[in-house]
């Protein structure tokens, strides 16, 4: 049987996204939630998808609808995350808007930070 060790108020929701360049723009792919954003740059597109995704879960976790939350991305979406050499990793601040859907006790607790491990395949050293 598992033991808790430790008690830790850090609780966070992590995906993975994928920045890659199409037609001019920078599109940004997360992938548990195939959730997509494009911009002019790497940068904006990475902030657009990190607040569609904090979005995501601060409505789904106010209206108790985790249960359509998480639809995978296909698959060479994932192999090419993979296959990439260099990620970063950033912690957010998942700051809730939503009202909590009468009776709801999900929304408190929503996780308050998002860790976002990003693959930039724009980048030259990614796949290298």
């Amino acid at each position: 049987m598992a033991e808790i060790i430790g008690k830790t108020t850090e609780i966070s929701f992590n995906v993975n996204i994928l920045i890659k360049k199409e037609d001019g723009l920078f599109v940004a792919h997360c992938l548990e939630l195939d959730l997509v954003a494009a911009a002019k740059t790497a940068q904006e597109s990475q902030r657009e998808i990190v607040a569609l995704v904090c979005a995501q879960l601060d409505y789904a976790f106010a209206n108790d609808n985790l249960d359509n939350l998480f639809h995978p991305a296909p698959a060479e979406a994932w192999r090419d995350f993979y296959a990439c050499k260099e990620q970063t990793e950033l912690k957010y601040k998942i700051d809730s808007t939503f009202e909590q859907k009468p009776g709801s006790l999900l929304k408190s607790i929503i996780p308050p930070w998002l860790i976002a491990k990003t693959c930039d395949s724009t980048n030259q050293l990614c796949h290298a």
